[in-house]
């Protein structure tokens, strides 16, 4: 077998707006190989805390100085290298993590189209060929927001989709009401899969509200219900919790703590987050070994990031609750020319060689941009991911 050695690493910051209201910044990495072959990856959504961005060509500079002449297909090397450059920051918005993400997802293209196989047979082969996947409500401020929102379930619904997550904590009056509404207007058609309160609240706090809301809606499991950190908290929380606790595994020492400390049920497991497919299998593998179960999770990725989660679905032993992989039905354009495919509230997994999608090079030319902060100092829009108020 012929090395495969990258000649050039080109970065593409695009704003892709959703249908929401709100853009966010993602950057899309190009990586050359060989004679003519690319790969293509996707540092998804920058516009998270903390509140920096990205020299963007010293960025593209530097990874061309650690990739250049190297062999794609050293896939293991080259995480080495990448996580000594790139190490773990420990929160879940680690731009450290989205830079890795962005290259993995590259590198896994490139390799899997120079074989001509999809990225799952680079994994260790398929177990499944879809995903049931949820899609998101943000969260309200106000209950002039529960109108809006129930109608995004509506839409969501006639496309297909029959199970969402919402998030909640921010107003008990404005939850309450949405439950309360989704009831009489969606019983018995769409579920609710978790109550996510993004670490905003202590534990008895949520404790409280959920059990205040279990009495109006029912819900599979709560995500993340206390401060970030917090593990005494978390496994508190779960200890008295009649529902299963997810939380976001940062890196692989902070799953083991999840798991060591019995702080949930479920790792949320999401590349974005990890650095990527190879480390997002580890903690799968880890979630296996404790007996715990798995979901992938999401910071709402374009197409290019959410095929790369449907291949790490495609091929996870341990995937006992669904997914959060919506993203692309979130976003009003894309970069590719075949969009992945939803069927029946199912992610379905591309079969093409590499990812299974084509970029299209003209069309992200044109949407390319500079690096910028879309919400400015509205820390509300920045962590819920919403429009900022009379906006």
């Amino acid at each position: 077998m012929s090395a495969l050695d990258i000649t050039r690493v080109k970065l593409y910051p695009v704003m892709v707006r959703r249908r929401t209201g709100v853009a966010n910044l993602h950057v899309i990495v190009r990586l050359e190989a060989g004679a003519s072959q690319v790969g293509w990856g996707e540092m998804s959504d920058l516009s998270h805390l903390p509140m920096y961005q990205f020299d963007l060509a010293a960025l593209e500079q530097v990874l061309n100085d650690l990739l250049a002449g190297q062999d794609a297909r050293n896939l293991a090397r080259l995480e080495d290298r990448m996580q000594r450059f790139y190490p773990n920051e420990g929160h879940k918005y680690s731009r450290s993590g989205l830079v890795r993400q962005g290259v993995d997802l590259a590198l896994h293209d490139l390799v899997a189209r120079a074989e001509g196989v999809p990225v799952y047979a680079l994994l260790g082969g398929q177990v499944r060929d879809r995903l049931k996947v949820c899609y998101p409500i943000f969260r309200m401020r106000g209950i002039e927001e529960v109108g809006p929102n129930l109608d995004r379930v509506q839409s969501a619904y006639e496309r297909g989709f029959d199970l969402i997550r919402v998030y909640v904590g921010a107003n008990e009056a404005a939850d309450r009401l949405f439950c309360e509404s989704f009831v009489a207007r969606f019983g018995g058609k769409v579920r609710i899969k978790s109550l996510d309160y993004s670490n905003l609240l202590g534990w008895r706090q949520c404790l409280a509200q959920a059990e205040r809301l279990a009495n109006v809606v029912e819900f599979m499991l709560v995500e993340s219900p206390a401060p970030e950190n917090d593990y005494d908290g978390l496994a508190e929380f779960r200890r008295r919790s009649r529902w299963a606790v997810s939380e976001h595994a940062n890196h692989l020492d902070h799953a083991w703590i999840l798991l060591h400390r019995r702080c949930v049920d479920i790792l949320n497991v999401a590349p974005y987050v990890l650095g990527g497919l190879r480390a997002s299998i580890r903690l799968i593998a880890l979630a296996e070994a404790a007996h715990a179960s798995v979901l992938l999770g999401t910071t709402q990725e374009l197409d290019l990031g959410t095929a790369a989660v449907a291949h790490l679905g495609a091929v996870a032993r341990v995937l006992d609750y669904p997914s959060d992989n919506t993203g692309p039905e979130l976003y009003t354009d894309s970069i590719v020319k075949n969009r992945v495919r939803y069927e029946a509230g199912f992610l379905l997994v591309p079969d093409g060689p590499g990812l299974g999608l084509v970029v299209d090079e003209e069309r992200l030319a044109g949407m390319a941009t500079r690096i910028s902060n879309p919400f400015g100092a509205d820390l509300d829009a920045i962590v819920d991911r919403t429009p900022r108020r009379g906006k």
